[in-house]
């Protein structure tokens, strides 16, 4: 794999890992706030769609290989921005429900 190809894929890794944050921010509610089987269902959807669109764009850009350095990327991406789209959580309100 060439170097260009290595960087663009470590950058696209760092920026999905960003969104990736974001969307959980937004989905947060739904994902803790419910009730035991809507938790396990939204968050193995949740899970699943976010590791197929990822793939699926890897592929894309370097034919689907995947090094350890891409998923470290991922990582440090997601945990700078988890804590910055806090204010996402407020957006989406659920109605508890007795």
């Amino acid at each position: 794999m060439s170097l260009d190809t290595q960087v663009l894929s470590l950058l696209f890794s760092f920026i999905y890992g960003v969104v990736f944050s974001y969307l959980f921010n937004l989905n947060y509610n739904f994902i803790y706030n419910t009730s035991i089987l809507y938790k396990i269902v939204i968050n193995i959807l949740f899970c699943v769609n976010g590791a197929l669109l990822y793939f699926l764009l890897i592929k894309v850009i370097n034919f689907g290989v995947i090094h350890i350095y891409f998923l470290f990327s991922f990582l440090l991406g997601f945990s700078l921005f988890v804590s910055k789209y806090k204010f996402m959580r407020d957006f989406i309100k659920l109605s508890k429900k007795s």
